[in-house]
């Protein structure tokens, strides 16, 4: 059995391969290219043939380097950055710090704590596929939220009437006429066919039409002369994108449906109360598939960020949620328990939420607090490969009381 310790980056990786004893064998920076890291592969198995005894300390990454450490058949251990800082501390009580030391730190830490880290397990490509679509979606919507909010300043600030009547730019048909007006002004001067026309086919009620009349009737705010050009190039570059990441985010729904149907955990999370596609394709994915060699509910849900965590000294007791977490499986959480919590008729998850209210909790604590129990609810069903069944969960809810 071999230890490497690794501290990676972009472009280059320290590593550090020690025995069990602490004796370190050698240390090295290799390149992050395939033939340098085959080259690297190659070494270590003259050093120890058995890939599952080379054990690798990492710190959480997901990427191109954890990819390939799995995919070898080493044995890789996932390490928190902070606890690497910290161990920091004892070889360099004066707070010094490279890149090589990180590497022999991180193989050290490994060593001598081998039995309370848990092995990470490549996931199977269905997984990989969904976990990768899941968070592209994620990131997509935030540029597009960004986007919107960039926009809605623009016109807030030049077009007060205007932004108040186009606030929600998911609806074709005010990107449509922003695209056309991208001032007041521009709408005022228009003649009334060009706005019917812009506004044909939208199937718009007459409400909505009699707002649009009545902004077009309205005094714009004064724009500079000198600055209109430019405000109109902006606010149109910022709609064509928006129709770019609208587009996009319809196709990666259909891909991610595509995906989550084809999942092997597929009928688990779907017989689940909350229908929401993108948010079970999420809470899939962060599950995985290898039941087989699982982590239990608790690492996962403090991981995800769900549990809370308790700091205690001398008189002092205060409960805190993690922040150093998966945001990204956060998010689908809170977004799940919130939707049992409020949208869902007969779930359990109503008088969880209301009983966590009443307790002294506010909203945000109560919905994590809905979270940590749907995590222990699905790590069941999901490790048995069962259905969802609410009745049972109704049950004991009375047994309860």
């Amino acid at each position: 059995m071999i230890i490497i310790g690794f501290d990676w980056a972009r472009n280059k990786h320290n590593l550090c391969v020690m025995r069990k004893n602490g004796d370190i064998i050698f240390e090295q920076v290799v390149k992050h290219d395939g033939e340098a890291l085959n080259e690297l592969k190659q070494r270590i198995a003259e050093l120890e043939p058995n890939s599952a005894s080379v054990h690798v300390a990492l710190e959480q990454h997901d990427g191109a380097l954890l990819a390939w450490l799995l995919d070898t058949g080493y044995t890789v251990y996932a390490i928190n950055p902070k606890s690497a800082d910290r161990a920091r501390d004892i070889f360099r009580p004066a707070g010094a710090k490279d890149d090589a030391g990180d590497a022999r730190i991180a193989a050290d830490l490994l060593r001598n704590n081998l039995e309370r880290y848990r092995p990470m397990y490549a996931q199977s490509d269905d997984t990989l596929h969904l976990r990768s679509l899941s968070r592209l979606q994620k990131r997509v919507t935030e540029q597009k939220t960004a986007l919107m909010q960039q926009l809605r300043t623009l016109l807030a600030e030049w077009s007060p009437q205007l932004s108040k009547l186009c606030n929600d730019f998911n609806r074709k048909w005010q990107r449509c006429l922003i695209r056309q007006f991208p001032l007041h002004e521009d709408l005022v001067a228009a003649h009334g066919n060009k706005v019917n026309s812009v506004l044909a086919g939208h199937r718009l009620s007459k409400a909505t039409r009699e707002k649009v009349l009545s902004v077009r009737n309205a005094e714009p705010v004064f724009v500079p002369a000198g600055r209109k050009a430019a405000l109109r190039t902006e606010i149109n570059f910022i709609i064509e994108l928006l129709d770019q990441y609208i587009e996009k985010l319809v196709v990666l729904e259909q891909d991610i449906t595509e995906a989550f149907i084809s999942h092997p955990c597929f009928e688990t999370f779907n017989s689940l109360p909350v229908k929401g596609v993108s948010t079970l394709a999420a809470i899939a994915s962060s599950f995985g598939d290898r039941r087989e060699n699982p982590t239990g509910w608790r690492q996962l849900a403090a991981c995800w960020g769900v549990a809370p965590v308790t700091y205690a000294s001398g008189k002092t007791c205060s409960v805190r949620r993690r922040k150093a977490c998966d945001s990204f499986a956060l998010q689908a959480f809170s977004d799940f328990s919130f939707a049992s919590s409020f949208s869902v008729t007969g779930c359990w998850a109503s008088d969880f939420y209301e009983r966590k209210r009443s307790e002294g909790h506010d909203h945000h604590e109560a919905i994590r607090a809905v979270g940590l129990r749907w995590v222990k609810v699905m790590w069941k069903i999901w490790h048995d490969g069962t259905i969802y069944d609410e009745q049972i969960h109704q049950k004991r809810k009375c047994q309860n009381r």
